[in-house]
């Protein structure tokens, strides 16, 4: 069965559920949110019944992936007993506590959020970013391979590609390392932000051996989709804001920023020990993070110089701080 309310994009339709496959998201598609398809059981229930991807009908390694990501174990619906009773009303109880807490602590931050950014807004916050860079930018050209030599080690397999290209035997030929990648005189426009298994051809979690970055994307920083060009830039200013604030109240690592040529930059930082990351994931709603960029390193992330599909603008690289040979990420 699986756990519904971990499921997104979920719509009611003609006595089925439709939402986002889990396991399209993973591989950077299903942008819209309706290819997983689920059918009520036999006792009227949807958690009960049949799923399945409507682009992977007939998949069982696609089900099965989607079962790994969002799955919960039905114990065969047993009868619980007066204690087992008792300690799943104790447990939801917790739950519902956490809930409401994670809740208020969200609505905390959002309703302060552009009061703790303002000491780092910055009208010139492009030009605060470059000032910042360790790394040169003047060569927009050689942007591409600047981000790789800077951010990988050479041996690192890395995937590169457009957003559909793996899943298949064929798509091996999208996984090289990054020295192999370096040799290209032109690089694909997308890159996963993970370590790969030699020999790999999906962006499957069981074939990354390594996370290095978290990502923040903030589509909706500004508290909606913005849908001016004085929304966007202000999007990417806040976003900007973010950076710094983060760096100095977080204590994150910044290694890259790209602004997407749209409504958003990606910040690229330093994955940093498990405790702070279970402290910054309670808070990226608050911070209007975007979840999938921040949780799933598999995801297809566009390189400086990648057209995007909105605006016809190219990415561009705003930042970037070289991996010295002394450092381990």
């Amino acid at each position: 069965m699986l756990d519904l309310s971990r499921l997104e994009k979920v719509k009611h339709s003609s006595g089925k559920i439709i939402a986002a496959c889990p396991a399209c998201r993973a591989e950077g598609s299903d942008r819209t949110g309706n290819h997983l398809a689920i059918f009520a059981g036999d006792d009227g229930s949807f958690e009960s019944g049949r799923y399945t991807c409507i682009r992977h009908e007939g998949d069982s390694d696609h089900s099965k992936a989607i079962f790994a990501l969002v799955g919960v174990i039905d114990n065969e619906r047993q009868p619980l007993d007066h204690q087992a009773r008792r300690e799943y009303a104790i447990k939801r109880q917790e739950q519902e506590r956490i809930e409401r807490e994670q809740k208020r602590l969200t609505k905390g931050i959002q309703d302060n959020l552009e009061r703790k950014l303002e000491p780092y807004l910055c009208d010139s916050w492009r030009a605060e970013l470059f000032d910042r860079s360790p790394m040169s930018l003047d060569c927009i050209d050689a942007m591409r391979h600047d981000f790789l030599k800077c951010m990988f080690p050479q041996d690192a397999v890395l995937w590169m590609g457009g957003v559909y290209d793996a899943g298949k035997p064929e798509h091996r030929a999208n996984f090289k390392t990054c020295k192999e990648w370096l040799k290209l005189e032109t690089l694909p426009p997308r890159i996963a932000p993970a370590h790969f298994r030699e020999e790999s051809f999906s962006r499957t979690n069981e074939n990354i051996i390594k996370k290095p970055f978290i990502i923040f994307e903030c589509d909706e920083i500004i508290g909606k989709e913005p849908s001016t060009d004085t929304e966007r830039e202000r999007n990417k200013q806040l976003t900007s804001a973010l950076a710094l604030y983060a760096i100095d109240k977080l204590g994150l690592h910044l290694r890259a920023v790209i602004d997407s040529g749209n409504k958003s930059l990606h910040l690229w930082f330093d994955r940093p020990p498990q405790s702070a990351m279970n402290a910054i994931e309670r808070m990226i709603l608050g911070l209007r993070i975007d979840a999938n960029p921040f949780r799933q390193s598999n995801i297809p992330l566009r390189m400086p110089g990648c057209i995007h599909i909105d605006s016809k603008k190219p990415a561009r690289l705003l930042h970037l701080n070289h991996i010295s040979q002394n450092e381990s990420i």
